[in-house]
């Protein structure tokens, strides 16, 4: 299982790169289905209490989806044997990732390594992964 955030700029791919070929690695050798779990967040204006119109939310859930797609697509092609499935849900993704964890074999996760004093920082999702996580935790660092 992989967590995945593809808001990143546009070297996604290559900022992920590392943990990417860890998880469909791991899949390919196990023979396993890769499952790439994605939450996200409701635009801050809809948390003012107001009702969420339902073809807003199945639109930004098919941005959500088309999003994880695309980063995915190149590493597809990279280990067409691997099965991905995809989730994405909004809410907290350590939440979903923990959740999702009870029936992997393995949880990979990134680590964004910081060029500070404080380099070691973990973000939420990195922290609540393996501290929660009923799986074996991968935290795959890059830059």
């Amino acid at each position: 299982m992989l967590g995945l955030d593809p808001e990143q700029p546009d070297d996604t791919v290559i900022a992920y790169a590392y943990a990417y070929a860890y998880a469909f690695e791991a899949a390919a050798r196990r023979a396993a289905r890769l499952r790439v779990v994605h939450g996200w967040s409701l635009p801050p204006y809809l948390g003012y209490g107001l009702p969420l119109d339902p073809a807003l939310g199945e639109e930004l859930a098919d941005q959500e989806t088309n999003a994880v797609e695309k980063v995915l697509a190149p590493w597809r092609e990279l280990f067409p044997g691997v099965e991905v499935v995809e989730q994405t849900a909004v809410g907290s993704a350590g939440a979903h990732l923990v959740d999702a964890a009870a029936d992997a074999s393995l949880v990979v996760v990134g680590h964004r390594v910081r060029h500070t004093p404080q380099a070691f920082h973990l973000g939420p999702v990195t922290h609540a992964v393996p501290h929660h996580a009923t799986a074996p935790v991968a935290v795959v660092p890059h830059d």
